[in-house]
């Protein structure tokens, strides 16, 4: 199913991948919530893919000190917390977990 534009945000199937953007609050709070509502393996590994852009995308403007509301600090912490998110959902089968831990980061 394609994504579908609803009230400014993109509604994708959970059997698709949702295409990650920036790491913004929303996008954080939007792939926590896939996670959330994530059953069986081919859905995690979709999970897996959206957060290992997510955590590209962090370590881009890390690298390149692209500008952001979050500090290097910040950065690096939000980057270890998506990584962990990463390996529950992509190593351990563990969506709901990982939604918890990502949501951490909305509240750093």
């Amino acid at each position: 199913m394609p994504a579908i534009l609803t009230n400014r945000r993109y509604c994708v199937d959970l059997d698709d991948i949702l295409p990650v953007e920036n790491f913004s609050d929303l996008t954080i709070q939007t792939l926590a919530d896939r996670l959330q509502r994530t059953t069986g393996a081919e859905q995690c590994i979709y999970r897996e893919s959206e957060l290992d852009e997510l955590w590209r995308l962090i370590d881009i403007a890390l690298k390149t000190g692209s500008e952001s509301p979050r500090d290097p600090e910040q950065l690096h912490h939000l980057r270890d917390l998506v990584h962990r998110a990463h390996d529950l959902v992509g190593m351990e089968n563990r969506p709901r977990e990982a939604a918890e831990v990502l949501r951490e980061a909305l509240l750093s």
